[in-house]
């Protein structure tokens, strides 16, 4: 099961995936496709998406999970289920190669359906943060106009966006539970008193 770098990894595949597939016939080879800041929005390129992280909540679907047993045996804490709530934004000098930047990616994205553990895998310099029988679900995640305007309030500016929910990243911990031994014989001393 993934651990705290998953996260980043999530982001980086999103960013990875995008990079590999956007038609270069169309928008050429010097598209931007990077992960950014709320800070760095204002301030964005000439053409391409931004892949912003904006919000990280806990599942809760599945507060209360059991401890998690590894192939050896060993018992741990249980993990902690998160959802990420991805903004794809993308910016260009015209309003329809924007458009067209939007389209793109969110039709590549559907035709992922999901990042596997060989993509989530693939894109940082650690190759095990996830297991190879983990996967999570990428789901376009509409907010409401209130939500929006919160949002942009902060941050500025308000290009045009889409926000994606990345939901049950598994948080796996490093924390052993251990216990003793199991008891077989309880001796009692009868009799005995200490005051």
């Amino acid at each position: 099961m993934a651990h705290y770098r998953a996260v980043a990894a999530v982001c980086a595949a999103i960013r990875g995936l995008l990079k590999e597939t956007y038609p270069r016939a169309e928008f050429g080879t010097k598209l931007e496709i990077d992960t950014v800041q709320a800070k760095d929005v204002p301030s964005l390129g000439k053409e391409g998406i931004a892949i912003l992280l904006w919000r990280v909540t806990i599942n809760t679907q599945r507060r209360s999970l059991p401890p998690r047993t590894d192939l050896l045996g060993r018992t741990f804490k249980p993990s902690l289920p998160i959802d990420l709530s991805v903004m794809l934004l993308p910016y260009a000098e015209t309003a329809e190669r924007q458009h067209r930047l939007l389209g793109w990616a969110m039709r590549a994205l559907a035709d992922s359906s999901g990042l596997a553990a060989g993509q989530l895998n693939n894109y940082l310099a650690e190759t095990d943060v996830f297991a190879d029988i983990e996967c999570v679900d990428l789901v376009c995640d509409p907010l409401g106009v209130a939500d929006y305007l919160a949002l942009w309030s902060r941050i500025e500016k308000a290009p045009l966006s889409v926000n994606y929910l990345v939901r049950m990243v598994m948080l796996d911990s490093q924390l052993e539970l251990t216990s003793g031994a199991p008891v077989i014989e309880r001796s009692f001393e009868v009799g005995s008193y200490a005051p």
